[in-house]
């Protein structure tokens, strides 16, 4: 074994150390040959540079004295690697433990003294001066290697791109042999076993180390060259993803929620028109045709004996084409030629196998509704023989009642109808001497002197709790006009009282103690068992069904499944009568509106402070021509302040040469003098109505061919039936809406929303088109504050 010693001399030599306390000089003698191991401390080579000490032959050179130039350039290159060794070592990772780094001098140290190859003791003995050099290269390639920190990292940043460039590579080449194996599965049985693609799990598992790639292609290139060749498994599929399921077509959506029939609507083109004579009467519907008269088969065969007979169809009769072509009517509207043909077809005491449906129809204003159900009432009752209470009408207004009951008696005259209103206006006393015959004797049956009754809610409702032997067991047809109105009224929760009122009574209840049954009392075939007169107790006895039919009209049908149950509706069938340009779907009914074809609607954004100038400008400005035009306010004060303001106006201005008759309609006039106002307006006498919205439902005034709305509506809904009023059978209108600047962002949305806003023009007038009316207008504000006693 080796050893090493090291000696010091005691006496110094002259040299650049000589100020130094202690001189030091230092022998290094080898024994025994052998490897050579460290045995005694190590010195540095600046130390054996000072101490003068010769190293193998050869001193230490003197280093060379530095320019001030280089020093700052060494200051400034030392100072750059500290603030790069302090952002590396901020940008790593904090573990909390500090890693352990060698000291690169006692690693030289130990590079240098382990020697592998023993040779003689002369060339085995090592040299201070050889360490000297090899600690002193090692140093100068620590400081080398922080030098080049710059270009080991994008170094890095290269074999990072190139891994990904790699892998993106075999990614494709194993796709592209995936899809070889698909197509080629059959001829890859006879192939060697080395021709088998590499396993796709190996390649994944090698790319997620730093040298897997080179890993994989030495392996391969090894299994290839020894043959070692093993069969992998088929590599696993890759799981899905979740996916949303996919969302159902809009028209399923649509019919969620309706109710039951409204998914079969039937739609009718409101252009549709049809002449008198055309009309044909489809057979009555039974059991047996059902289905043979809802497909439009109108020769329908019927059994008789052995043989089959053709029904003959027949049409509307000639008395009531007459009286129709008298009041100027040639055609029928898209309503009337839809409905007529089905409603007509009905007997007056139907068979036990008769189909009974209830009707529900969406028309726009001003279609023809009344005429839909009054010319199959008039044709249907004519036949009656004893006079019973068969058909009710229930509508939200009085002046609706009023018109009603106008067209009903036109059509009624030489059939012997006889025809009734309450709605208020008169006593109850003489209402109920205009509805009962005989109110003395106790009937079950009831008795009437009418035929047709028309009625509003609250008024049938009195009559019905409170007049003797008013019944509604004998109703053949239940007629309820403005059904969107109606519905959303309580009025003493009256719906549900009519519907009580008739249908008999469940359970049975047994006649009064005393009772005496009279011979001419007749009770509804219905109500015989329900007032304990009759006992169907048996298995084989059916009830006899109730006999009434229900039909709605409006504009704006519901699509509430709780107000359509409420009804209490048997197999319903609905029309909806609509522009064609509407898309006939589901989702449509009840949130599109329709209107009338021949209608032109205009709005007008403004200032507040110049709305009634611009009102003004409408009414009297040539360019417009607006007159016969009714004037819709939000409430009767307002109605009342505008009529007062248009009639100042009319006697101060003197520029126009045209004078305006101007008349308030609201709900506080009395009925005869609110039907003399609609007389005047009809025959021209009045040139402007203005009104609040109790004229804006069912009125039918011929006269109108403009609607203003100086007050927008509060909702969609009361806009149609405000614009209704104008462009009514066929004939041409317009409706104008002034809306306020701070009001546009509602009227828009709520137009928007219900599809109708393009299909309004916005008209702009110029500031200067109203100088010519300020001075009238201030002089008629003056006396307005004056009337009023107040500022306005």
């Amino acid at each position: 074994m080796a050893s090493r010693h090291v000696t010091f001399d005691e006496q110094p030599e002259a040299g650049p150390s000589s100020s130094f306390p202690c001189h030091a000089s230092a022998q290094i003698s080898a024994t025994d040959a052998g490897p050579s191991i460290s045995a005694g401390p190590s010195i540095h080579p600046d130390r054996l540079a000072l101490s003068g000490l010769p190293i193998s032959n050869n001193e230490v050179k003197k280093p060379k004295n530095k320019s001030e130039a280089q020093k700052n350039r060494e200051k400034k290159k030392l100072k750059k690697r500290r603030k790069l060794e302090q952002a590396k070592k901020a940008a790593a990772p904090k573990t909390g433990k500090k890693e352990w780094k060698p000291d690169p001098v006692l690693e030289a140290l130990k590079r240098s003294t382990a020697n592998p190859n023993p040779k003689d003791d002369a060339d085995g003995d090592v040299s201070l001066e050889q360490n000297g050099r090899s600690i002193g290269e090692d140093e100068t390639g620590v400081e080398a290697e922080k030098e080049s920190e710059k270009e080991k990292r994008r170094r890095e940043k290269r074999e990072k791109r190139e891994k990904r460039e790699r892998k993106e590579r075999r990614r494709q080449e194993r796709e592209q042999e995936k899809e070889q194996e698909d197509e080629g599965r059959n001829g890859m049985d006879g192939l060697d076993v080395g021709d088998v693609p590499m396993d796709q799990g190996q390649n994944e598992g090698g790319d997620d180390e730093d040298d897997a790639n080179e890993d994989a292609e030495q392996e391969e290139s090894v299994a290839q060259d020894t043959g070692e060749k093993e069969d992998s498994p088929p590599p696993l599929e890759a799981f899905p993803l979740p996916r949303a399921a996919p969302a159902p077509a809009p028209e399923i959506l649509a019919k969620q929620g309706l109710p039951s029939g409204l998914e079969d609507a039937r739609f009718i083109d409101q252009s549709l028109r049809l002449g008198l004579d055309e009309l044909k009467i489809l057979p009555t519907k039974t059991i047996l045709n059902e289905k043979d008269i809802d497909e439009g088969n109108l020769d329908v065969p019927q059994r008789e004996g052995e043989g089959e007979v053709q029904v003959q169809v027949h049409k509307l009769s000639e008395r009531m084409r007459g009286k129709l072509r008298d009041n100027g009517i040639n055609d029928f509207f898209a309503v009337q030629a839809a409905i007529l043909p089905h409603l007509l077809s009905l007997r007056l005491i139907p068979w036990p196998y008769d189909v009974l449906n209830d009707y529900l129809i969406s028309a726009p204003t001003g279609s023809g509704k009344t005429l839909a159900y009054a010319i199959p009432i008039i044709e249907i009752l004519s036949k009656r023989i004893t006079t019973r209470l068969r058909a009710l009408i229930v509508l939200p207004t009085r002046d609706l009642v009023g018109q009603v009951r106008d067209t009903l008696e036109m059509l009624a005259k030489g059939t012997g109808l006889t025809i009734g209103s309450v709605t208020g206006q008169n006593s109850f006393a003489q209402e109920q001497a205009q509805l009962i015959a005989d109110m003395e004797t106790p009937l079950l049956g009831g008795s009437s002197k009418l035929d047709i009754l028309i009625a509003t809610p609250g008024r049938l409702m009195d009559h019905l709790t409170s007049t003797p032997n008013f019944t509604l067991q004998h109703l053949r047809f239940l007629i309820i006009d403005e059904a969107d109105r109606l519905l959303n009224q309580s009025f003493q929760n009256w719906l549900s009282s009519v519907l009580s009122y008739i249908n008999p009574p469940d359970p049975p209840r047994s006649l009064p103690e005393g009772f005496q049954y009279q011979p001419w009392d007749k009770v509804a075939p219905a109500w015989a068992e329900g007032l304990g007169l009759v006992k169907r107790d048996q298995e084989w006895q059916e009830p006899l069904p109730v006999t009434c039919q229900k039909l709605l009209f409006s504009a704006t049908l519901t699509r509430d499944p709780q107000k359509v149950a409420s009804l209490s509706l048997t197999s319903p069938k609905y029309y909806i009568v609509q522009s064609s340009s509407t898309p006939n779907v589901i989702h449509n009914i009840g949130e599109q509106f329709s209107f009338p074809s021949s209608l032109s609607e205009k709005m007008l954004i403004l200032p507040s402070e110049v709305k009634l100038l611009n009102l003004i400008h409408l009414l009297y400005h040539p360019q417009f021509t607006v007159d016969n035009c009714l004037i819709f306010t939000k409430s009767v004060e307002n109605s009342e302040r505008l009529v007062k303001m248009l009639e100042f106006f009319g006697d101060a201005f003197i520029g126009g040469g045209k004078k305006l008759a101007v008349r308030g309609y609201t709900g506080e006039l009395k009925g005869n003098e609110r039907k003399r106002i609609l007389s005047d307006f009809t025959e021209g006498k009045i040139n402007l109505l203005v009104c609040s919205d109790l004229i804006a439902r069912g009125m039918d005034l011929p006269s109108v061919s403009n609607v203003i709305s100086y007050d927008i509506p509060l909702d969609m809904r009361k806009y149609v039936h405000r614009v209704g009023r104008t462009a009514r059978a066929g004939r041409e209108g317009t409706a104008w809406t002034l809306v306020e600047k701070q009001e546009a962002l509602h009227f828009k949305s709520m137009m928007n929303t219900a599809g109708h806003l393009k299909s309004i023009k916005k008209i702009k007038v110029k500031e200067d088109d109203l100088v010519d009316y300020k001075e009238s207008y201030e002089i008629a504000l003056k006396r307005l504050k004056e009337y009023y006693g107040r500022d306005t």
